[in-house]
């Protein structure tokens, strides 16, 4: 999944150390279902198979179907068939560039969460439009945190924190036995990746971040973040990074990602549906690196 999970214990639970690593190993599973890395894996059939069904696992269905659920939630916001936008825009390649408006027009023919046909009864998937394709990588980093902290909770493990990058965390328990205070997880600044922004202390929840503050470009003194609104094909949302905390890691993911995309004009109609998360969402001010920060709902700052 082109990153690095980790499991961190605290010391009282330096004995499960074997069950962590028994932990991290099941990842291979997953990524051998979810990734578009391995053109044996099940998200890659999908793709090859385009237009005719392909049948996939029960883990595979089920993320697919969460990915379309958030897809609905944030309005078309968050969506797995981006692809094709992103390569536009010359972001696959970690090299942006920005395309002509007939480039993005093709490639938004490309897109499209609607157009995911799925068979419940079969666990079948297809394309109703040519050239589609999917990527489970704004949700699928999640899903597979949330499978090792299954593992460890079935294991008997009490206290432990995960991570996949930078951006996506799950904790569980407490970071200091007794404490009830979780773990202290820090929020990095989005353009200063090095620098942390701010703490929160995470306990029994997840927390992910999607931002533009590393990846972008600028072309005739604009700047083009990376994070794409496959609604419009152009780059997406007017704050530098966006915090969710949430209970499952795939849904923060898909949060993050969607509520990016979306934007703070849309937060207002959207903020009393049931499934609304806590939020810390990072604004750029006037100087260079200089950001302002808001937040929504129940926090536990750390204390610096």
């Amino acid at each position: 999944m082109a990153t690095n999970f980790v499991v961190l214990l605290p010391e009282n639970q330096s004995h499960q150390v074997e069950t962590a690593v028994q932990a991290l190993e099941s990842l291979d599973d997953i990524e051998a279902k979810l990734t578009v890395y391995r053109p044996t894996s099940e998200v890659s059939r999908i793709n090859q198979g385009g237009q005719q069904w392909t049948k996939v696992s029960a883990e595979t269905f089920s993320i697919i179907e969460k990915a379309i659920l958030w897809s609905t939630q944030t309005n078309g916001a968050f969506d797995i068939s981006a692809g094709p936008l992103i390569e536009a825009w010359g972001f696959t390649q970690r090299s942006g560039r920005k395309p002509n408006q007939a480039q993005i027009e093709t490639a938004l023919q490309q897109v499209g969460y609607q157009f995911i046909e799925l068979d419940v009864d079969t666990r079948r998937v297809r394309f109703a439009k040519p050239g589609m394709s999917i990527n489970l990588g704004a949700i699928g980093k999640g899903e597979a945190l949330d499978c090792v902290k299954r593992y460890l909770m079935h294991a008997g493990v009490d206290d432990f924190l995960i991570h996949g990058g930078s951006s996506s965390v799950v904790a569980r328990g407490d970071q200091f036995p007794g404490s009830e205070l979780g773990w202290a997880v820090g929020i990095a600044h989005p353009t200063k990746p090095k620098h942390r922004l701010a703490g929160v202390w995470l306990k029994n929840a997840s927390v992910a971040t999607s931002g533009s503050g590393k990846q972008f470009f600028h072309h005739k003194g604009k700047r083009f973040g990376h994070v794409i609104d496959p609604r419009t094909g152009y780059p997406a949302g007017d704050l530098l990074s966006l915090t969710v905390l949430t209970n499952s890691a795939a849904d923060a993911d898909a949060m993050a990602t969607g509520l990016f995309v979306a934007g703070t004009p849309s937060f207002e109609s959207m903020r009393t549906a049931p499934w609304w998360p806590t939020l810390i969402s990072v604004a750029a001010a006037t100087r260079q690196d200089e950001v302002q920060v808001t937040s929504q709902g129940e926090i536990v700052w750390v204390d610096e």
